[in-house]
């Protein structure tokens, strides 16, 4: 009998539980973007307490996709594969998985196109980026792979300044493109077109800076760091916001936050990694985590492609009607995960679907 990776995960006894945990805060960011908590703010009083609070959470929340890449970047980047190994074992599952969604949401919905059109352009944007990024592997591996320590710290120095600066430029377009035509990787029209080269690296770097002795210097040092130039991104993010609203009437809100991510995403992984990966499970709680986390890219699925989200977003505020907008939205996002996580699981037992997902 065949033995697939997640069962001889189950037989490690010293289980890096870390990037579950990571994923974790992932998809409850990408969930979290996708309710009314995202916009919250905008009922609040201008510049009290919870406005700020709201406004830089629908920022924060902006972490969800580079999380994935950072932990997918840190767990395939030092693996030796063959180009055509990562396109049957990789790629094709993607791909599998991609064909099965346009079909579901042909049959779902009447009136989304034909099937070509549903796969070319009516997926979610992540699943494109991610085949994207698999086929660049072999050449992000030759990369990391002849980097020296000083060569990642100048990669995520250089990432920061470039990512950032042209974030703080987007509310004044007249020198946005003039800027974004020298740094077009890091500063596209949209921020996560570099999201598949950017970040796998960045959670590739990381992971070495958690691991290696003699690296210039400290974990504490590096965690203070991150800390700091989270807080300062938010702040920066916070003002530029406020002044696109008030100025720009908010059109260019989305652009901003993609932009002032880069450092938290580093300082929540760095963090969650360095808390986590020593901690040890038991066997049972480690089979646990396995299945909770290997359910993560189906609850993606089914809150990226369907509209059930919305209903039980619904059926929660008539449950709780005085419960409130956010408390609702966070209601629902519970709900979601424990309901989503439950049909996967389900789904999960048919030997050919645990392929894929």
């Amino acid at each position: 009998m065949k033995v697939t990776e997640n069962e001889k995960r189950y037989e490690n006894p010293h289980r890096n539980i870390s990037f579950d945990i990571i994923r974790f805060l992932a998809i409850f960011f990408v969930m979290y973007n996708h309710r009314e908590t995202y916009s919250f703010f905008s009922h609040l009083p201008y510049m009290s307490v919870g406005y700020i609070l709201t406004l830089c959470a629908t920022a924060l929340c902006k972490c969800g996709p580079p999380l994935f890449f950072m932990v997918s970047g840190a767990l395939i980047l030092h693996k030796k594969e063959s180009f055509s190994r990562i396109l049957k074992h990789r790629v094709l599952r993607i791909v599998t998985v991609m064909l099965v969604l346009c079909m579901l949401t042909k049959v779902m919905y009447s009136n989304a196109g034909n099937p070509i059109q549903i796969f070319m352009t009516g997926l979610n944007w992540y699943l494109y980026s991610y085949v994207g990024y698999l086929m660049m592997l072999p050449f992000m591996r030759l990369l990391v792979e002849h980097m020296s320590i000083d060569d990642m710290k100048l990669f995520v120095i250089l990432s920061a300044i470039l990512y950032a600066a042209g974030g703080i430029l987007i509310p004044f377009s007249n020198y946005t493109e003039n800027f974004t035509g020298f740094f077009r990787i890091y500063n596209a029209s949209w921020a996560s077109d570099c999201w598949n080269f950017v970040f796998p690296i960045l959670g590739y770097i990381f992971v070495q800076f958690a691991e290696r002795e003699n690296i210039g210097i400290s974990r504490k040092k590096i965690f203070y760091l991150l800390f700091l130039s989270t807080i300062v991104s938010m702040a920066i993010c916070m003002q530029l916001m406020n002044y696109d609203i008030n100025v720009n009437s908010g059109q260019n809100l989305e652009m901003i936050r993609q932009h002032a991510i880069l450092l938290p995403s580093c300082f929540l992984f760095f963090a969650l990694y360095c808390i986590f990966s020593k901690k040890q499970v038991t066997e049972k709680k480690g089979k646990i985590l396995t299945e909770m986390s290997a359910s993560v890219f189906g609850i993606f699925l089914i809150e990226t492609h369907t509209v059930y989200s919305l209903k039980i977003y619904e059926a929660v505020a008539v449950l709780i009607p005085n419960a409130g907008l956010y408390l609702c939205s966070i209601v629902s996002i519970m709900a979601q995960v424990v309901l989503y996580g439950l049909v996967i699981f389900v789904l999960r037992r048919i030997p050919i679907v645990r392929k894929v997902l």
